[in-house]
């Protein structure tokens, strides 16, 4: 049996909590301005589940709009995906994926909003997780802590702002990931950008560049394995 989950709200939303239990094909699609304060939890169990479509017309995808915001996505599963944008500062977002060909692409912080947090935990192989956080260089304090756990996962992260703390595990064969941190950077005393890596596994791909107006950059990759390629850029 096939789900779909629509919310359409236009004023302040405290708590919103979607739980789709099948054998799979279940959506949830959020379309909530105005969103200040609001808590958003959601539980998926099973294959090609959705959060937002990429590929609908009709229906809106994934979009939350306010400040001071709680998000929280679990799916569990195979070919299950998340797409869509988290928008607003000092907000907090928790995606959870655990299974094979899954996908995620979250666009978190856009239009300029300022602080925010994500953790992303994918575990299992075949998987894809993009984001984008903070689009304008005038926002700052945008973190995030990412762990990867399987094989053949590939990962793109984009962050433009000030004050950017990464924390990165990978661990597995075969993975991909690439981040490009940009924008203007912190004091003589306090990094900017800030990357700390550790990559376990063999045959693995990792790339990081930071990009930004000032100094100083700090990263630090600590990789446990055989035949891992590493490029760093530093500008």
């Amino acid at each position: 049996m096939k789900k779909t989950i629509l919310f359409s709200i236009m004023s302040l939303l405290l708590a919103t909590s979607a739980l789709a239990i099948d054998n799979g094909g279940n959506s949830v699609f959020i379309d909530q301005t105005n969103a200040d304060n609001s808590t958003v939890s959601i539980t998926q169990l099973g294959y090609s589940n959705s959060v937002g479509d990429p590929n609908s017309i009709t229906m809106p995808q994934f979009v939350i709009d306010g400040n001071s915001m709680n998000l929280t996505i679990d799916q569990e599963g195979m070919n299950n995906i998340i797409t869509g944008n988290f928008i607003g500062g000092d907000s907090t977002a928790t995606i959870t994926q655990i299974g094979n060909s899954n996908s995620t692409a979250l666009n978190m912080g856009i239009f300029g909003s300022n602080g925010g947090q994500m953790a992303i935990s994918v575990s299992g192989n075949n998987n894809s997780t993009t984001f984008n956080m903070a689009s304008s260089a005038s926002v700052d304090n945008y973190n995030y802590n990412l762990t990867i756990v399987g094989n053949t996962n590939t990962v793109l992260s984009t962050m433009n702002s000030k004050y950017i703390q990464n924390t990165i595990t990978l661990t597995g064969n075969g993975n991909t990931y690439t981040t490009v941190q940009s924008g203007a950077n912190g004091t003589s005393t306090t990094p900017g950008h800030s990357i700390t890596s550790s990559i376990i596994g063999n045959g693995n791909s990792v790339s990081i560049s930071q990009i930004s107006t000032t100094t100083p950059n700090s990263i630090t990759l600590n990789v446990t394995g055989s035949g891992t390629s590493t490029t760093i850029l530093q500008h």
